[in-house]
């Protein structure tokens, strides 16, 4: 975990990331007063099935939980929270634009729909999508597109004029001064 060190943990915010490689540029272009990261390495527990003792034994998301200042109700088997203990106003899950990173990105929100909803349901969680594909216009000139939806309406709308498709593998892909686009 890059912590962040702002004492207003309302207004400071965690990037889930998936592995070392997507944290490493956040990372370096992160605002440190307020932006956390935190990398995962490959894809965490599926918990829809899962009970909270085989969770406990999970070590990526018991350092979720302890980053995110959640508590273990022993009455409900739940996850909870105290508003003056949660670490963070906003949790961003950033995963990859691919089938991999949508399943990370789908398991995250399994576990914390299934233990602690509220962290969804009181506006808490959200989702970083980065670019599926690069648009280069002459020599410097980018544009990202989020989906192949996205790169159908682009190749309409441009249609005769000159351009090259880059097909973006990940967040660990984008330069330092590329995170501003997510």
């Amino acid at each position: 975990l890059a912590d962040c060190y702002s004492k207003d943990r309302s207004k400071c915010e965690i990037y889930i990331t998936e592995g070392d490689s997507a944290s490493g540029n956040l990372k370096m272009a992160r605002n440190n007063e307020f932006q956390a990261v935190m990398p995962v390495r490959g894809k965490i527990l599926n918990t829809q099935k899962a009970t909270l003792d085989k969770i406990r034994k999970n070590a990526e998301i018991m350092t979720m939980i302890d980053a995110f200042g959640l508590k273990v109700d022993p009455k409900t088997m739940k996850l909870t929270y105290d508003v003056d203990d949660l670490r963070y106003g906003k949790i961003i899950i950033m995963s990859d634009a691919d089938v991999d990173g949508a399943h990370i990105k789908n398991l995250f929100y399994t576990f914390i729909w299934n233990f602690c909803p509220q962290l969804i349901e009181e506006g808490y969680v959200y989702a970083g999508v980065p670019p599926l594909y690069r648009i280069t216009e002459g020599k410097d000139n980018y544009i990202y597109l989020k989906n192949d939806q996205a790169l159908e309406e682009y190749r309409k709308t441009h249609a005769g004029k000159k351009y090259v498709v880059g097909r973006m593998k990940g967040l660990g892909e984008l330069d330092e001064d590329e995170t501003d686009i997510l």
